[in-house]
């Protein structure tokens, strides 16, 4: 969830998970989870977007991981690649390091890096628990990733009619490492593609993954609910 959204949008969330992407929304992050009346984290991190600007923000960044309940956004973006990938890879290893040592959750982004970000998770030490955030990963690399004991994090996008990979890879997902999510404001579901996001939307993407998991919206949410008691407990 992004952190671009009002109190009265909320209604229908038990737990609220607000991500930083840079110093500014980390901190507002931090500030928002302190002032809404719900059971909100916070993280801090850098998305790969802005990882070309890692080592001047590093020390900055430093200090609010240290406070954040969880590590990142982060990870690696291949499809719009705004920063190098040299740089981008640097910066996940940090927040990769820094995650394992805090033992705090990690929220990576991936898009077209699938191969990358496996490797890179793969020969990486790590006790903490990683979030594959917005996961859109196909049957074979969602498979691979199960095995490393990730998370998946569904957004709207499973409500889309084009997302037929999607809609065949999470069958594969086990059921104690699924995650709902809005991305709030970006990836509104149906019938809302295209608009802003708002969080209570979720409920959307949360029917048609019921519906592709053949269990009721209520059992999903309970499902959800205990996987993220069991990802935030330390």
């Amino acid at each position: 969830m992004g952190n671009d959204f009002k109190e009265e949008d909320i209604f229908n969330l038990e737990y609220l998970i607000i991500p930083g992407v840079d110093i500014d929304s980390s901190q507002r992050a931090k500030q928002m989870s302190q002032q809404i009346h719900k059971h909100a984290f916070w993280s801090a991190g850098l998305h790969p977007h802005e990882a070309d600007t890692f080592h001047e923000i590093k020390d900055e960044l430093s200090k609010l991981m240290k406070e954040a309940d969880l590590i990142g956004e982060t990870g690696l973006d291949y499809y719009r690649n705004l920063s190098p990938r040299e740089q981008q890879i640097e910066s996940l290893q940090f927040h990769l390091q820094v995650a394992h040592e805090m033992n705090k959750p990690i929220i990576l982004h991936c898009r077209d890096s699938f191969s990358d970000m496996y490797d890179l998770l793969s020969s990486s030490t790590k006790s903490n628990k990683i979030i594959l955030h917005s996961w859109t990963g196909g049957n074979n690399w969602t498979k691979k990733f199960v095995e490393l004991d990730c998370y998946f994090s569904i957004s709207g996008i499973v409500t889309y009619s084009t997302a037929h990979d999607l809609h065949q890879s999470v069958k594969h997902i086990p059921t104690d490492r699924l995650l709902l999510e809005t991305d709030v404001p970006y990836l509104a579901p149906e019938p809302y593609k295209g608009m802003k996001n708002i969080p209570s939307n979720i409920m959307y993407t949360a029917q048609k993954l019921s519906e592709l998991l053949s269990i009721s919206p209520k059992e999903l949410s309970d499902i959800t609910i205990a996987n993220t008691n069991k990802l935030m407990e330390k």
